[in-house]
C-alpha cells in the first residue's frame, strides 16, 4: 500500500520533471526586408525599428519586431532572436528617432503608430516572407 507522503512525493516528482522536456515549440516564420526612403535612401538614427502588429489584435496575437540595420535590412523577431513572426496580417510601424532622448521623429508621422500605419504585410507560412518597405521622410 502506498502512503501519503509517498503519493506526494512521486506527484512533486512528476511536476518537477515535466513533460517532454526541452524548449517549447512556436509556429513562427522567418520574417526579413528592407526598410528604405522613396528615394532609396536608408533611414538611420539612433533608435531604426521596424514592428509587425497582429491586425486584429487579440490576446493570442503577438507583435514582432527587428532593428533596422545601417543597410536598411531587418529580421525579425518575436519570442527570441531571429525567429520570425506568427503566419496573419499585420500593420507595419517603422520608428527612426534621430536620439534616444530627443524623440525627433525620422520618418513622417503616420508610420510611428498602427492605427496611423498604411503598411500592411501578411506572413504567410511555407512562403518566403521578405517584405521591402518604403517610408516617407518627415
Amino acid at each position: 500500500m502506498i502512503t501519503r507522503n509517498a503519493c506526494f512525493v512521486l506527484a512533486m516528482a512528476l511536476l518537477l520533471t515535466g513533460c517532454g522536456g526541452g524548449e517549447p515549440t512556436y509556429d513562427l516564420h522567418q520574417v526579413t526586408g528592407t526598410v528604405k526612403y522613396a528615394d532609396g535612401s536608408i533611414p538611420a538614427g539612433e533608435v531604426a525599428e521596424v514592428s509587425f502588429e497582429p491586425e486584429p489584435a487579440t490576446p493570442k496575437t503577438k507583435r514582432a519586431t527587428g532593428k533596422i540595420k545601417p543597410d536598411g535590412t531587418f529580421v525579425l523577431q518575436t519570442i527570441k532572436p531571429a525567429d520570425g513572426a506568427f503566419a496573419g496580417d499585420y500593420k507595419v510601424v517603422v520608428t527612426v528617432y534621430k536620439t534616444y532622448v530627443g524623440r525627433e521623429a525620422l520618418v513622417a508621422e503616420k508610420f510611428l503608430t498602427a492605427k496611423d500605419s498604411p503598411l500592411k504585410v501578411t506572413v504567410k507560412p511555407g512562403e518566403k516572407n521578405e517584405f521591402p518597405i518604403t517610408v516617407e521622410k518627415k
